[in-house]
């Protein structure tokens, strides 16, 4: 079972990655933690893939696009790395921006909410003003969908062809998302 959980900033990725996890028994994979290892100089044998830990708001204030706009090997490094890693392991579930676009199996699930939902999120999530919620969102929307389309030419968030699933989590709370996502993957996979 390999599993990819997708979606713009705050859209539930994380918390439907862990939930899935622990409901199913899977690996649980978040790779902006991933990222945060490599951008601290971690090379890729000695990465803890293992030990993955949910972004709670450091992306958002960390200067890392910064450092990730001057510098493509960030990503394509770590999307080798987890390109292998899929390729070589199963029974997994990972929040991922770029793996179910590179990678063509699995069961891909996009969680879609409006910006000002999202905003509203973060805000809460992070103990942030709602205005400075919305900038962080927009800002970092904005980065993902340009370094991607430039790295790999896909659209992210435009084109959802390759999810097998697609939920508008806008009006939904986190256990409907839990709920209704489980019972998709059940199905899937017929467990």
């Amino acid at each position: 079972m390999k599993i990819f959980i997708c979606g713009f900033s705050a859209s539930g990725k994380s918390y439907l990655t862990e939930f899935i996890g622990k409901r199913l028994n899977l690996k649980v994979i978040h790779t902006s933690d991933l990222l945060k290892q490599i951008s601290k100089g971690n090379f890729e044998n000695i990465l803890n893939i293992e030990n993955t830990k949910m972004n709670m708001g450091w992306y958002e204030h960390s200067n890392l696009d910064s450092l990730r706009k001057s510098n493509d090997t960030i990503d394509i490094r770590l999307d080798k790395y987890l390109l292998d890693f899929v390729n070589n392991n199963d029974n997994f579930v990972m929040d991922s921006w770029t793996l179910p676009y590179l990678y063509k199996g699995g069961f891909k699930v996009w969680l879609k909410s409006d910006l000002s939902e999202r905003s509203k999120r973060m805000s809460t999530r992070d103990n942030i003003d709602l205005n400075e919620a919305l900038k962080l969102v927009v800002k970092k929307d904005t980065f993902s969908i340009n370094k991607f389309k430039k790295l790999y030419d896909f659209d992210l968030g435009k084109d959802l062809s390759n999810f097998d699933f697609v939920l508008d989590t806008t009006n939904l709370s986190l256990k409907s998302v839990h709920d209704i996502v489980l019972e998709e993957i059940k199905k899937k996979f017929k467990v």
